[in-house]
Order: C-alpha cells, then structure tokens, then sequence
C-alpha cells in the first residue's frame, strides 16, 4: 500500500508537490500537462477517478487544493473511521494545512502538521482535544500494540474528557509499565481520578471509565462497558507443547480453555512461543494465524540452559530439554508464569506475562536526534530539523532556545527548557537516558549544534557510557551557523579561508586561544569570534583585536553581530582601528576580514583570491620620517609609575616596570592572579577600585591599560594636565610613548619598536635577535 498520495491540480501545486515528496514517502499524481514537472509522478485525466484509485492504494490523500474541491471529491469515498485514509487538504503556498478525516486514528493531524512544518505553514487542526493539549484516546498505547475492546465507549470516554467530567482509571496491577505509559499520557487531564480497585469505576459519580488490562474481567466489564474504554495490551505469551500432527481446532480449544479458566482476555495474546523440535507442526503454526500473532522458536541450546528439575522430568528424559509450554513461556516473556502447564489429550499449554511490548528485541532502541536550529529566524531552519522536531516526543534544549522554536511545537509533546545556559554535560546525559528509555527525543541548539554547542557533551557522554552505536540510535542535523547567518547580512566576507575562534578561557586556556589567534593573524585567515565578551570576561576581545591589528591594515573591516536574524538584530559595520570592544557582548559575532577584505556600499566582501601578494606586518608600520625618540631612564626609583588596568595587558606593563626596579602603584577593581600575587609579595601597591580623579599626583609615567575606552582618553588627557607621560594600550597616539620590546644581555641593551602600531612584531624581531645571538655564543641575556 502507497504511503501518502499527493493531487496536485495546477502549476504551483504540482512544484509545491513535488517539494513534499522529497521528504515525505509519497506518490505525486498530476495531470497529465504537466508531466514533465515530475518524471516520477502518476498522471490522471479525470481527477476523481484518480483519487478513487489512491483511496484503496493510500494510507494518507493530500490534495492541493481547495478545501470545497476536496470535500467533494472524497464525499462518495467515505466508509467508516477505522478504513478510511486520512485526507488533507492545501493551499498552493502551503499557507494553510487542513485535516479532512482521519485526525487521530489515520494520522491525519500529525501529517498536518509535518506538512506545515515543511511549508512554514499553519496546520488547521479543529479536533477538541488536539486545542485542549489533551491526548488522542485511541491512539494511547498505539506504538506498544495496545487494541481497545470492540464494545468500548471510546466516543463517550473522548467526549467527557474534552468536556472535564469526571473519569475513573484503573490499571491491573500487574502492568506498571502501562501504568506509566498511560500516566504520562493522561498527565495533562485534570478530572482524571486514579482508584485501587475496579469496582470503584461502577460509582456514579464517574461519567466514564478506563481500564487496562489483560484479563477478562467477568462480570465488570459488563458494567462499565456503556461508559467504559478498555485497553487490551498485548502481554501474554502462550507456550505449547504437543504430540504430532495435532490439528488446529484441538490445540485452539486447548488455549481457550486455559485462558477461560485463568480469566484471561485472549486478545492481549502477544505471541506463541514453542521449541524448535516443533517448530514444523501445522497445526500451532494454523493457530498463530487464527489468533494473529506470531510465532516465536526457542532453541534446545536455549531450554538447556535452563533448570530440568524446574519443569519436566518426563521431557528432560526423553528429549534433554526441561519441558516446552512452561521453559518457552517463560523464555520469551521473561516475565512471571501465570498459568503453569495445563496438560490436555495431545498437548500442553501454560501462559506468561511480559511486560514490555513484545518484539524480537528487549532492548528499547529510543532515538536521540540533535537539531540544529539555526541563528534565530525560523525561515532558516532546515527541512530536515522541521522533520525531526516533528518526529520528536520529547524536545529538550535552552529556554531561549526552546521559545526560538515553539511555534512549532505540538501539545502532546513533552519540554523539558532549561533555564540556565550552563552544565551542558548534565543536558546531554538527561536526553541520552530519555532516548535509552525508548523515547524519541530531539536536542536543540542554536546555528549549527557541531560548533561549539551540544554535540560534542552527547558524545563525550556517549563514550564514558560505553555507547555501542545502536541504543540510543544517534542523528545529528546540520543548521546554519551564526557566521554563515552573520556573512549573508552583510555580503561576502568569508569568501575565502576562514578560522572560527572562542575566546571563551572557560575550557579552553587563555595562552592556546591566544597562540590560535597569533597563527590565525599571521596566516591571513578572515577571524570570526564566538563569545567575544562576557561580565567575567571583559579584555579578550581588546587583546585579540591587538593581536589582529599587527598583522592587517587599519582599514581591515570588523563587523559586530548581535543577536543575527532575530528581532533584537544589531549588526555594526566598522574597521579594525576603530573597532570597540564595549560594542561586543555574549550574544555578539565578531568576524574580522583578511588583508584583502574591504568595503563596499555597506557591504564586506572578501576576494576569492588574491590580486596582490599578501600584505606583509612591516607593511602596516609607519614608513614616513620617525617622529619619536628613543632615551634609557636610568634612575628608575625617581620615576614612579601608576598602572591602570588589572588585565592581561596591565600585567606585562607591570611585568616590565617591576623588573627595571620602578615603583608601581596598580588601581583596578579587578586583577590577574600574578598580579595579586605581587602585591601579596608587596611588590607593588594596589588600590582596588575604578580610576578617579587626582589618582595620577606623584606619578612620573603612566599606562591607561583598562578595557574601556572613555577612561583611558580620560586618563590620557588626565596625564597631560598632571605633567606625567602617558602609555595607552588600545591607542598609542594618544600616549607621549610606547613601550619597545627589550633584550638584555650583559651590558648590552638591544630595543625594537613598531611605534606602537605593531607590538607583536617587534616582539617576534626581538625573539629572532635573540636567537641568533645564542647561535653566536651569547647568553645570560633577558628578555
């Protein structure tokens, strides 16, 4: 039987058909004009006959189409709930998704909605319990081969439900496990009342009743029947054992009798299980077919395993296995004995209870897929992430990111939103465990979940668990990243080789990001930076751009993006030697072009290639007439110094001025760890607050080393009115000096300067006098 059967009329909705079936297992049928459109669909002349034809050949119809064409084309075509197919009916947009028949028991409404989800459409459900969030009562316990009693109420139980009369539930005591399964099912009904026992569903003051059970429940049943829903969940597992050539009508009176007795439902049979020494006999395997279930062979290898003594002498002796109706039971039930061997003229027959849904593997396979939302906008959700949210039972991930994607969501699927970005470990064991329960469960994280998200913690916790490939089966869905959301904002820069970098020192130490960053620069790659800046982490940014500004023009685009295609878009077009890092936060991208990359129009385009060699870091140094002049302080107790700045780069300043024996007296809220360390060691002094007023009085030299730019051109102007020369990391012109990278050794002193506009190659020209004067034979140098 075909799938689904898609009916298009027109152009447009043959193009929007064949766009469905790409994802959907469907036929196309168009007419016959526009056969080319879809070499693989099935034309008609006559539309309604064509859809008489995939009536009996389809489990779901999907007409494009209008909804007053689709209700006359099926009108003739109905029978009854149970055989019908589900219909669907669309506009040629995909605007609107409409469920014809068949919304709960045909599936029609969960098509719905994976068509809409495909479409970026609406699915117009009107089913009342689908608009209350309640479950479809017919379909409970589907998936496990739960049946309903034919002589259920199941209209009236759907009806007091929706309307919240009051309604009993009981549960055999037996099956905790549909217990659960019907819980959680009915968790979102607040006139559901629980009882202990069943006789309790016979009180009036329940409008309806639902019962579980695998037994026959004589005369109760009877009782509730008129108000009544019955779940026969399919637990029983029938050993036999015969003598040969035993015809079917005997073994069949043979387990009637022995259900009868037990009172047990003879449709919750889940199985017949038998050893392979009779697995040729006609007659069990004509009873499998009348009962419709099917046949299970447990091995000698198997029932040698087992206890002879446990069973049957008589069997043990004769054929070397314990027995067969009891040991196969109990085998493939691997659950307890409810009805020990019953011995009839030619056979014998006992029953077992499994609790799980009977299949040839115990194991729950579960499914854990993670989904790549995207960078905000749904309209940049794949197709295939639109699949799997569908798919899904449960969706787990970050409530900014669940919120992202809740329109999309259903009623009857579980959320688990975590409100806190952190222990992305504990995530991702949580939906591992929900997946090896057997669950469906979608993980979710913004841009693409392989770069620096979710993927990574779900398969480190894989491994630590010892993950075999198999339970839970794992998929992971591409989605557009920040960068590539960022980059179509703003035109082409990342056309060439491009390097993604997290400041973020959290798990990541602070040197390797930086030594990532120095090759990144020198290697001429456009850099895009993730968590740029955080309350905690306030001067990554400005040394990673320092960095950057070493190896590229000035004139080098930057580009901040914050919060790309969502409502709150900022997005700031800039240049390196503007570029600020107070602009940046935990939601911002920063990508910086290569030495190629330039402006155009608003836009950032970076070439393919490149049309000139590479500029080389001497390039962006001032080549124009020296304007600066180099002096040795030699008596550094008088020239007291004030650093202002607790950072990284307050650190090296102090670093230098320590070890020339000057005087420091350090004012930051904040410091680095060797920082505080000298001023333990009493070293230097600190003041632990912000820059104020008259905080520069005595000094001789000053260095503004703070992250914010405002202060440090306060401190700059502060350091002219108060006669003190002045060193400001983030814009050296605006300081009387610099600081050269220094070699000593001996009583040689050896300085390279950049003028300030490029420190990191002067400290890398410094590194290679150095080495080569160890080549030479120089030592006892310092650096």
């Amino acid at each position: 039987m075909t799938t689904t059967a898609i009916f298009a009329l027109t152009r447009n909705g043959v193009e929007l058909a064949t766009r469905l079936a790409a994802t959907l297992p469907a036929t196309i049928w168009l007419p016959e004009r526009f056969a080319a459109l879809a070499p693989g669909g099935r034309c008609y002349t006559n539309l309604s006959a064509a859809v008489q034809t995939a009536w009996q050949q389809s489990q779901a119809i999907v007409l494009i189409a209008a909804t007053g064409i689709a209700v006359r084309l099926i009108a003739p075509l109905l029978q009854t709930k149970t055989s019908d197919p589900a219909v669907i009916c669309l506009d040629e947009q995909g605007h609107v998704v409409v469920p014809l028949i068949g919304g709960h028991r045909a599936g029609a409404n969960a098509l719905a909605r994976q068509i809409a989800a495909l479409t970026g459409g609406q699915a117009a459900i009107t089913t009342a319990s689908d608009g209350q969030g309640l479950p479809a009562l017919d379909l409970i316990g589907q998936a496990q081969g739960w049946r309903i009693a034919t002589d259920s109420a199941t209209t009236h139980v759907m009806a007091c439900l929706v309307n919240g009369d009051p309604i009993g539930v009981w549960v055999d005591p037996d099956l905790p496990a549909g217990r659960a399964l019907l819980s959680a099912e009915l968790a979102p009904a607040a006139t559901v009342e629980w009882v202990a026992d069943p006789e309790e569903l016979t009180n009036p003051r329940f409008a309806a009743a639902i019962v579980v059970s695998h037994r026959r429940l004589d005369p109760l049943w009877h009782k509730l029947r008129d108000k009544g829903l019955r779940y026969l969940p399919p637990v029983l597992v029938i050993g036999i054992g015969c003598r040969r050539d035993v015809p079917v009508h005997e073994l069949a009176a043979a387990v009637s009798t022995t259900l009868a007795t037990a009172d047990l439902a003879p449709e919750c049979v889940a199985t017949i299980a038998t050893a392979d020494l009779k697995a040729d006999e006609a007659g069990i395997s004509d009873l499998a077919r009348q009962l419709g279930v099917p046949i299970t062979i447990v091995t000698t290898a198997q029932l040698q395993t087992l206890d002879p003594t446990a069973f049957s002498p008589s069997a043990a002796s004769r054929f070397d296995i314990p027995g067969v109706a009891e040991p196969c039971a109990t085998l493939v039930a691997q659950g307890p004995l409810l009805v020990p061997k019953q011995r009839f003229a030619r056979c014998t027959v006992a029953v077992a209870l499994r609790q799980a849904t009977f299949g040839s593997d115990t194991t729950p396979t579960g499914q854990l897929t993670l989904v790549s939302i995207g960078p905000g906008d749904l309209a940049h959700l794949t197709e295939a992430a639109r699949l799997a949210l569908i798919k899904a039972e449960v969706i787990t991930g970050y409530a900014r990111y669940i919120d992202l994607i809740r329109p999309l969501l259903r009623p009857d699927q579980e959320v688990i939103a975590t409100p806190a970005m952190g222990d992305e470990m504990g995530r991702a064991r949580h939906a591992i465990d929900l997946a090896r329960s057997g669950r469906r469960v979608a993980l979710i994280s913004s841009g693409d979940i392989g770069i620096y998200a979710m993927a990574a913690p779900v398969f480190e916790n894989l491994q630590a668990g010892g993950w075999d490939g198999r339970h839970p089966q794992v998929e992971v869905i591409p989605g557009v990243s920040a960068f590539q959301a960022l980059a179509a904002r703003i035109g082409a820069p990342i056309n060439h080789d491009l390097c993604l970098i997290s400041l973020s020192d959290l798990l990541t130490p602070w040197p390797l990001i930086e030594r990532r960053l120095r090759a990144a620069a020198q290697a001429d790659f456009v850099v895009a930076l993730y968590n740029p800046r955080s309350q905690g982490r306030n001067w990554q940014l400005a040394t990673a751009l320092s960095i950057l500004r070493d190896h590229r023009p000035a004139t080098t685009p930057v580009v901040f993006g914050r919060q790309v295609s969502r409502e709150d878009e900022q997005i700031t077009i800039t240049t390196l030697a503007d570029a600020d890092p107070q602009q940046a936060d935990m939601l911002t991208l920063v990508l910086i072009g290569n030495s190629q990359s330039f402006h155009l129009a608003g836009h950032v385009v970076t070439p393919r290639g490149y049309t000139t060699q590479p500029a080389r870091p001497s390039d962006f140094m001032m080549s124009s007439k020296a304007t600066d002049y180099p002096i040795v302080i030699t008596k550094p107790a008088h020239m007291p110094a004030v650093v202002i700045g607790g950072g990284a780069v307050g650190e090296r300043k102090v670093r230098g001025l320590l070890a020339a024996g000057i005087p420091v007296r350090l004012i930051s809220p904040t410091a680095t760890n060797q920082l505080m360390a000298w001023a333990q060691e009493g070293r230097l002094i600190w003041e632990r607050r912000t820059y104020q007023s008259g905080d520069l009085t005595g000094a001789r030299l000053v260095f503004a080393a703070t992250n914010d730019r405002a202060v440090n051109a306060r401190i700059a102007a502060a350091a002219v009115a108060a006669g003190a020369l002045c060193n400001v990391a983030d814009a050296p012109d605006e300081g009387d000096f610099h600081v050269p990278a220094i070699y000593r050794s001996g009583g040689i002193t050896i300085t390279i300067s950049s003028a300030g506009t490029a420190p990191g190659r002067a400290v890398a020209l410094r590194d290679a006098i150095a080495d080569w004067l160890d080549s030479i034979g120089v030592h006892n140098h310092e650096r």
